[in-house]
């Protein structure tokens, strides 16, 4: 594998501000191309059927206890990862379309990380495994058990973050994924914490407008006919929530694949013109032109 060298060094508030920039362009990326933010959507939707189908098992098991609830956690975790990382993949996939100046469609994607669905399936086991662990951890009245479950969740967040875009871009075995995830994160660190911070500070700026438009015009109606103001204010806050995690898990899915994509690439969307990827220090030797899909491979 390709080594990577280390990054110079650039203030808190320089890193934040490339990450608002990486943010907006983001946006600009869904505002040319809305049907991305049906990704999330199918994933949602389907990890809350999953949800409904385990309720009774999960009460069932919490209550024969003897380790058989574990048993039915891992089986959810495992669902609903193998679905989140699908659609998220296939977010990764339509984004790269986009920065490649073709059209991103729901079904070209869908079906282009069919071909990964061996890595998906060792990572949803993998992340089904440690989620199980956690709440093992989480369940234990060992205070050290306590401290071990929050260092290794800060842990498994850095080492796992790039794991998507591994998996679509890299022909990857169940350990290197990991190590690329790692490494990307290593690379990048700067930009993706600052990018937190942007995408945060903007989604909940939008979501609290949102929140407050549809309270606004519940309000009106409310004061004539209370039960509907009520209803309606119910309803139009759960859109405004709903379309706010749309959009955030679509910023992320968009910002990932724009830093992957330069990491081990060298190569700038032309989306994020605005965002300078010179920050990035070190990245990966170049090992394949840009747009060369998920035909890439991991290892030397």
């Amino acid at each position: 594998m390709a080594t990577r060298t280390g990054s110079g060094g650039l203030g808190f508030l320089d890193r934040l501000k490339t990450g608002w920039t990486l943010t907006k362009d983001s946006l600009g990326v869904i505002r040319d191309h809305p049907k991305l933010l049906a990704f999330p959507l199918l994933a949602g939707v389907s990890s809350i059927v999953f949800l409904l189908l385990f309720f009774v098992p999960l009460v069932l098991s919490d209550a024969i206890g003897g380790g058989l609830e574990y048993v039915v956690l891992f089986a959810l975790y495992f669902a609903t990862t193998f679905l989140s990382t699908y659609f998220s993949a296939a977010l990764v996939h339509a984004a790269n379309e986009a920065f490649h100046g073709r059209e991103p469609r729901l079904r070209d994607s869908t079906h282009a990380v069919s071909g990964s669905l061996g890595p998906i399936l060792v990572w949803s086991v993998i992340s089904a495994t440690v989620s199980v662990i956690f709440r093992i951890l989480e369940n234990s009245d060992n205070p050290a058990a306590a401290v071990l479950r929050s260092l290794f969740t800060i842990g498994w967040a850095i080492l796992t973050f790039f794991i998507v875009p591994v998996i679509v871009f890299e022909d990857v075995t169940a350990t290197s994924m990991f190590e690329w995830s790692g490494e990307t994160f290593r690379d990048t660190w700067g930009e993706t914490l600052g990018a937190g911070f942007g995408i945060t500070a903007i989604v909940i700026g939008i979501g609290l407008v949102l929140v407050v438009g549809a309270i606004a015009v519940s309000v009106p109606v409310g004061a004539v006919l209370p039960g509907a103001g009520i209803i309606l204010a119910v309803v139009l806050v759960a859109v405004a929530l709903v379309f706010t995690f749309l959009l955030s898990q679509t910023i992320w899915g968009i910002a990932k694949t724009a830093l992957y994509l330069y990491a081990v690439e060298g190569a700038t969307p032309e989306q994020f013109e605005n965002f300078d990827f010179r920050t990035l220090g070190g990245r990966a030797e170049q090992r394949a032109s840009p747009g060369s899909g998920p035909d890439r491979r991991a290892g030397d």
